[in-house]
């Protein structure tokens, strides 16, 4: 499961999951709920899902990420509308990435984000989903437009967790400071 530690290819394979699983959630939960509220809350589950994946791959606690998706989890009954949750979802996981999880370049992840939740909510409005299919494919579409902000931002992580762990490898900083005596003068 190291493809888990990637983050583009997680994204999009978890969106697929999320895609195919939507339908038969949804029709489950809408045997408990009424309308939307059970669209709602399978698409809150996905949420849930990428935010505790988010909260991972930052190296945080699941702490941080709780409030947004209380905050998520009581307008899923309260929103009558599955587009409108669907913003509301978009705004959320922008939150918990751009805010919570990954806190450096604030500003410029900040406007990638509001761009990217803004195309995505452009696609569902010009698309205007009627059915459960329908909705399966723009859930899809939500975590393609997530792995594009991951392909923008996190690069290759094995990379760079590589290069800071040879960086900070005992031994070498050992060998380095070893050199570092060796190559000074004695004192007379």
């Amino acid at each position: 499961m190291k493809i888990l530690h990637h983050p583009v290819p997680a994204t999009i394979l978890f969106g697929i999951f999320c895609g195919t699983v939507f339908i038969p959630l949804s029709r489950l939960l809408y045997n408990m709920l009424w309308g939307p509220g059970a669209m709602n809350l399978a698409l809150w589950l996905f949420a849930a899902g990428y935010a505790i994946l988010l909260s991972r791959w930052s190296k945080q606690g699941l702490l941080p990420v709780s409030y947004p998706l209380l905050f998520l989890l009581l307008t899923a009954f309260m929103v009558p509308s599955v587009a409108a949750f669907y913003l509301l979802t978009l705004m959320t996981i922008g939150w918990i990435r751009s805010g919570l999880c990954y806190r450096d370049r604030r500003r410029i992840r900040l406007i990638v984000e509001l761009l990217l939740g803004a195309a995505g909510g452009a696609l569902v409005a010009i698309y205007r989903p009627g059915s459960a299919v329908d909705w399966a494919l723009c859930v899809w579409l939500l975590f393609l437009l997530q792995g594009l902000y991951s392909a923008i931002f996190d690069g290759d992580p094995a990379a760079s967790d590589n290069q800071s762990a040879r960086e900070t490898d005992f031994f070498e900083r050992a060998s380095r400071r070893a050199e570092d005596i060796l190559s000074t003068p004695p004192a007379p």
